[in-house]
């Protein structure tokens, strides 16, 4: 619908039924106006802009990232930043009408294809918010396949995800405990954990299975699929976690891209789209959004989550990256990761620093600096 605008009349008849003579009367309380003038400085030519400014970033002091701890600044292909912004792709939005947006659907398709393949899983969604809310989904989708209401996490979880699972839980009623027992729904671990080390969790799953319980194992470094064993072989049931790592760049925390992908007996109750293939009445190969009946816009407050309009966009951000980067490329990025954090390791041991992890770790560890941290900044 167009913008209709008001007439002059009109404006003087909305401010005089409100008791303001002017708009500028309705902020003045809050946020008075200028009193005297800005000293701007006369207006500069493109290329005298462009000067300027460079000029100006040439002041900054460019330092290396080494905090880690959910986001990684990997390497982006600029291809991606192109073909993100072609028209016919550049959407946040998952469709609903499938069959007049054949594009976007099977790059969904095709992500969680990749997303299979990386975790061993049977099936994947089209993707979800990011990470911490991912982890949380799963927890919802253990809880309500099992009828359990008790969540075991194991130590070494991101503690921002942790805070999300429990405002998840409390308004669910569900209760994060420290043990596994027949009430338990699910059992949780990060793996490679919120330090860096490298987990084997085929003997904590077994525990979950045993107690008849979901093993849920939660991915933050998504490159150390390529080069680790799938969760799927170690008996996972759920594996959500963050794609950042995959063509995504850091943005100040977002936005990010969640994922999900499970066993074939929980399809059902998967979160969120799920773009399948099948052929249409001439026998052309097309694609689909399938399963429908378990979502918001149709199941309403019985859906399987309250997630609908989703990131598309990074999921097609992950795709590209995936499908450039290749078999090779993504195992070259995650022995490179491995590699260079036990180079920078060795170096800083030999100046005094002690690393604090008890197993092998990937991309990132856990130092003591010798003195106070305040003398290093």
């Amino acid at each position: 619908m167009d913008f209709i605008p008001i007439t002059e009349k009109d404006r003087r008849d909305m401010l005089n039924l409100i008791g303001v003579g002017s708009i500028n009367d309705l902020v003045s309380e809050f946020s008075p106006a200028f009193p005297g003038k800005l000293n701007l400085p006369k207006p500069k030519s493109e290329l005298e802009l462009i000067r300027h400014m460079k000029g100006l970033a040439q002041t900054n002091k460019i330092l290396r990232c080494f905090v880690g701890a959910g986001s990684y600044n990997h390497y982006i292909p600029s291809a991606i930043g192109h073909l993100l912004t072609r028209g016919d792709l550049f959407t946040g939005y998952t469709p609903y009408q499938a069959e007049i947006s054949q594009g976007t659907l099977q790059a969904i398709y095709e992500f969680q294809s990749f997303v299979c393949l990386l975790t061993g899983m049977d099936v994947a969604n089209a993707s979800l918010y990011e990470g911490s809310s991912a982890l949380a989904e799963a927890a919802m989708l253990s809880c309500s396949y099992t009828g359990r209401n008790h969540i075991f996490v194991k130590e070494g979880l991101h503690p921002q995800y942790l805070e999300v699972l429990q405002t998840y839980c409390e308004g669910a009623e569900i209760t994060v405990t420290d043990r596994i027992d027949n009430n338990t729904a699910c059992v949780i671990a990060q793996n490679p954990d919120f330090y860096g080390n490298i987990e084997n969790l085929q003997h904590l799953s077994e525990q979950a299975h045993t107690a008849g319980a979901l093993s849920v194992t939660c991915i933050v470094e998504p490159t150390s699929l390529a080069v680790l064993e799938p969760p799927g072989n170690y008996g996972a049931d759920i594996v959500a976690g963050e794609g950042q790592s995959f063509g995504i760049p850091l943005s100040f925390g977002g936005p990010y891209l969640g994922f999900m992908a499970v066993r074939d007996f929980l399809l059902k109750k998967l979160p969120g789209r799920i773009c399948g293939m099948t052929t249409d009445s001439r026998g052309n190969k097309g694609f689909v959004l399938t399963f429908q009946a378990r979502e918001q816009h149709i199941r309403r407050e019985r859906a399987t989550s309250n997630i609908t309009t989703n990131q598309a966009l990074m999921a097609l951000a992950s795709t590209i990256y995936l499908a450039l980067m290749g078999r090779s490329g993504l195992r070259r990025v995650a022995r490179l990761s491995y590699a260079r954090a036990h180079l920078l390791n060795e170096k800083l041991a030999k100046v005094g620093f002690k690393n604090l992890n008890t197993k092998p770790f990937y991309n990132e560890f856990v130092v003591k600096v010798p003195g106070s941290a305040e003398a290093l900044t």
